[in-house]
C-alpha cells in the first residue's frame, strides 16, 4: 500500500475506535449511576489491576504490552473522571469543607512575622496589616505556634523566591500544620542594598551579614569583592538591627532600604541583586475560608510508588482546562524515598471543573489536602 490508502484504513480504524469509546464512555455513566445508587467508591483499584492484566492478556504482539497498559490507564483515569462528574452533579463526591467570604477580614487585624522591622515579610505584611498590629518572631516554626495558640490572628511566611527557588523548611512547615490554610498570596519585589553603621565607608567592609537567600542572591557583589567575607544571618532585618546594636566595626549588611534606614544605618550600595527578584508570601489564618476573589489554588498530596501515578493525577488538570502555576516536591522523611507533592493552579472552589479535579485527586493521592484557595496580589515599590 502507499502512503495515502495507508492514512485511508487508519481513518477507517481511527472511526471505528471513536464510536466504540463513545459506546464505553456510555456503560461509565451506567456504572456512575449503579455507584450513586449504592454508596460505592469510583475508584476500584483492583479492578483496575485486574482489568489492565486481562487487557494485556489480549496484546499479540508483546511489544505493544506496555502500550495497551498506558491506553487502558488513560481510558480508566477518563472514565473516573466522568464518574465523578456525575456524582458531582447529584450533589456527591469532593467537599472542601471551605467556607466563601466576601472579603477577607484584616482590618483591625494581628499579624506574626519572621525578623524585625524593616524584613521583607514585614514590608509584605504591611500592605494589608497596621503597624502597631505587626508582632515579630525569630523564627518561622515560632510564626506558626504563635497563631496557632492564639498570639496572633494571621501569620506571613516566604513560600518562593523568583531567583533562588522555593523556600523548602517552610514547606514542610505547612506539612506539619494540617490546620492552618492559606488565605492570600502577595508578590514582593526584593531589592537588597548594602548597608553599615555611619562614619564607615565600603573600604572598611569585610565581612557582610544577611539571611543565606540573599547572600545567594547578591552572588556577583561577593565575586566582585574576594576580600569581603558573607556571614549567614537569621533575617535580613535582624543583621541589621544587630549590626546597630552591636556596633560591630568593619561589618556591613545586606537589607532592604527600608530596614536601613529603621535602624540608622548607612547606605552604601542599592540594587546588589542586579536580576528582577520577587518572593512569594502566603498569608496564613485558623479558618477554611475563601473570598469570592480568589482565583488561585495550593493542593498538596502523596502518591503510591507505582508507574506513571504522578503522570496519571497531573491529567485531571488536563482533562479540567485548569492551568498549573507550581509543582514542587518534598521528601516526605519517612525513610522510604516518599514524597509530598505541592501544586498551584488557577481557580476557584465554585468551579465544577475545580471540583472535578480535586475529587479525582483526592481518589488517587495519598494524604491529599487543599491548602487554600485564596486571592493574588502583585505589589511595586
Amino acid at each position: 500500500m502507499d502512503l495515502l490508502e495507508i492514512r485511508k484504513e487508519l481513518d477507517i480504524l481511527d472511526r471505528e475506535i471513536v464510536h466504540l469509546f463513545e459506546k464505553r464512555m456510555g456503560l461509565v455513566e451506567d456504572v456512575a449511576r449503579f455507584k450513586l445508587d449504592t454508596g460505592k467508591a469510583v475508584l476500584d483499584s483492583k479492578r483496575e489491576k485486574e482489568k489492565l492484566q486481562v487487557a494485556r492478556s489480549y496484546v499479540e504482539d508483546p511489544k505493544l504490552q506496555e502500550s495497551i497498559t498506558e491506553l487502558f490507564q488513560e481510558m480508566m483515569s477518563m472514565s473516573r473522571r466522568k464518574q465523578i462528574g456525575m456524582l458531582l452533579e447529584r450533589g456527591r463526591g469532593f467537599s472542601s469543607g471551605f467556607q466563601k467570604l466576601g472579603c477577607l477580614p484584616f482590618s483591625g487585624k494581628s499579624l506574626v512575622y519572621q525578623g524585625a522591622e524593616g524584613a521583607y515579610s514585614y514590608l509584605a505584611g504591611r500592605i494589608f496589616f497596621q503597624k502597631e498590629n505587626m508582632i515579630a518572631c525569630t523564627h518561622f516554626q515560632e510564626v506558626l505556634s504563635a497563631l496557632e495558640e492564639g498570639r496572633a490572628d494571621y501569620a506571613i511566611l516566604p513560600m518562593e523566591n523568583s531567583t533562588y527557588g522555593m523556600v523548602q523548611d517552610n514547606f514542610d512547615l505547612l506539612a506539619k500544620h494540617p490546620k492552618l490554610y492559606v488565605v492570600q498570596e502577595i508578590e514582593f519585589p526584593v531589592s537588597h542594598c548594602l548597608a553599615t553603621l555611619p562614619g564607615e565607608s565600603f573600604s572598611d567592609i569585610k565581612r557582610v551579614y544577611s539571611h543565606p537567600q540573599a547572600l545567594s542572591q547578591c552572588a556577583d557583589f561577593f565575586q566582585k569583592h574576594p576580600e569581603i567575607q558573607g556571614i549567614p544571618s537569621l533575617n535580613t532585618a535582624i543583621a541589621a538591627k544587630n549590626l546597630m546594636e552591636t556596633g560591630e566595626k568593619g561589618a556591613g549588611v545586606l537589607c532592604s532600604r527600608e530596614a536601613a534606614l529603621e535602624y540608622g544605618l548607612l547606605i552604601l550600595e542599592e540594587n546588589l541583586s542586579k536580576k528582577e527578584n520577587s518572593t512569594r508570601f502566603f498569608i496564613l489564618g485558623k479558618e477554611a475560608v475563601f473570598s469570592k476573589d480568589a482565583g488561585k489554588l495550593s493542593i498538596s498530596f502523596s502518591l503510591p510508588h507505582a508507574v506513571g501515578s504522578l503522570y496519571h493525577i497531573l491529567g485531571n488538570f488536563l482533562f479540567n482546562g485548569l492551568t498549573l502555576t507550581m509543582i514542587q516536591s518534598r521528601p516526605v522523611g519517612d525513610g522510604e524515598f516518599s514524597y509530598r507533592f505541592y501544586v498551584d493552579f488557577l481557580g476557584n472552589l465554585e468551579q465544577k471543573e475545580v471540583l472535578n479535579a480535586l475529587s479525582c485527586l483526592q481518589e488517587e493521592g495519598v494524604d491529599f489536602r487543599v491548602l487554600g484557595n485564596y486571592p493574588s496580589k502583585e505589589f511595586k515599590r
